[in-house]
């Protein structure tokens, strides 16, 4: 289930074309109409089960949804048969990711100790964008070792895997009641469904719709019900297998090239700052720089060094740990699931805003230098 480089290069491109489009929208003079857009009133069902909210909360809380089914089966495949199937390899990939999580909050936290407000944005450093790095690094596939390109995306599985958990566990107003019914009966059911190996896919949504409308009820974000749906597709058979790969060769394409750009667009336009030294006060924007451009790299590094030290894991074959600097600057690309957190996490569109600016000039800083860790590995002695 691996996408192409091609198909991985169209897909960051065109998130990142739909977040610069954003941001120009929202520091143009189309910033009225592009604000106006994200509180148009949509409506959705019929009588009494009927709800109406601005068109954001529709984005970010169904459309992605996609996305995060995306990752499910993904992430499925990957573990029973893919690269995180062989335990050392994925066990050294799970390591390096919970590096590369607790290094950038730990340095948020330092920087923002004691700011109430600030502090709950400590988990905006910590995701990796799989979509933006995979297609930067198809620019590079003659440089890039097969090994690297493994542990990379295996590390960012497993970072998709905390930020769920994350999210889950730290950006939820749980109201529990009858709302939890809605929850149980629909995860009861994917996971009946999964045990029945069942192939009829009415029900998988009927069930998967219930346990979004529970996530949603309760206050857990409900598109992450998209990775328990994702989870549950049955894979144990060869024909299951295919069945889960045309689903996903489907899916990807709609989620890749419309609603992640989507979500893009109208959550990374935020008006830039007059002054430079005004947005610099804020202690968050630090606190995000440095969690996303130091903490990534520097957990990542020190987590994998750790666990080869004392033999736990092991890296795919050709790769040595100096091979692992410029994945761990990549992994500092934290686009879609940091915008994400920022949206949850920060009160009031102001701070919010300046958050995703801090994402923005972060994950450009990584970029750029997990680029130039590539290729002075490349030059003679490197």
């Amino acid at each position: 289930m691996n996408h192409t480089p091609i198909h991985e290069r169209r897909a960051g491109l065109a998130l990142l074309v739909a977040i610069a489009l954003g941001m120009i929208a929202a520091n143009s003079p189309l910033a009225g109409l592009y604000d106006t857009l994200h509180h148009v009133p949509v409506h959705a069902g019929v009588g009494p089960v009927a709800v109406e909210a601005p068109l954001i909360d529709w984005i970010n809380e169904g459309l992605l949804l996609l996305f995060f089914l995306l990752i499910g089966i993904e992430l499925k495949h990957e573990v029973a048969y893919g690269r995180l199937s062989k335990r050392s390899r994925a066990v050294l990939s799970a390591i390096a990711a919970i590096g590369g999580m607790a290094g950038p909050a730990a340095i948020y936290v330092a920087i923002n100790f004691g700011n109430e407000p600030a502090l709950r944005g400590w988990a905006i450093p910590i995701a990796t964008d799989t979509v933006v790095v995979l297609g930067v690094l198809s620019f590079f596939r003659s440089i890039v070792p097969p090994g690297l390109k493994i542990f990379l995306t295996a590390v960012a599985i497993f970072d998709d895997i905390g930020s769920i958990f994350v999210i889950a566990a730290f950006y939820g107003d749980v109201n529990l009641g009858w709302p939890a019914l809605f929850a149980f009966v629909g995860l009861a059911g994917l996971v009946g469904l999964d045990w029945a190996e069942s192939d009829r896919g009415l029900l998988y949504a009927a069930f998967g719709a219930l346990l979004w409308a529970g996530f949603l009820a309760i206050g857990i974000e409900a598109a992450i019900a998209g990775v328990v749906i994702g989870l549950s597709l049955p894979m144990q058979t060869p024909a299951e297998r295919r069945r889960a790969n045309r689903a996903e060769t489907r899916l990807a394409p709609l989620a890749l090239y419309f609603v992640v750009p989507v979500f893009g667009f109208f959550n990374a336009g935020v008006p830039l700052p007059h002054g430079t030294g005004e947005w610099l006060s804020d202690p968050i924007v630090p606190g995000i720089l440095a969690g996303l451009f130091l903490g990534k790299p520097l957990g990542i590094l020190a987590a994998t060094w750790i666990a080869l030290k004392l033999g736990i894991g092991a890296l795919p074959a050709g790769v040595r740990l100096i091979d692992v600097t410029p994945a761990a600057f990549f992994a500092g690309v934290g686009f879609t699931m940091s915008l994400f957190i920022a949206t949850l996490s920060l009160e009031g569109p102001l701070q919010a805003g300046t958050a995703k600016v801090a994402i923005l000039a972060g994950s450009i800083l990584s970029c750029v230098a997990g680029a130039l860790a590539l290729l002075l590995r490349r030059r003679p002695g490197g």
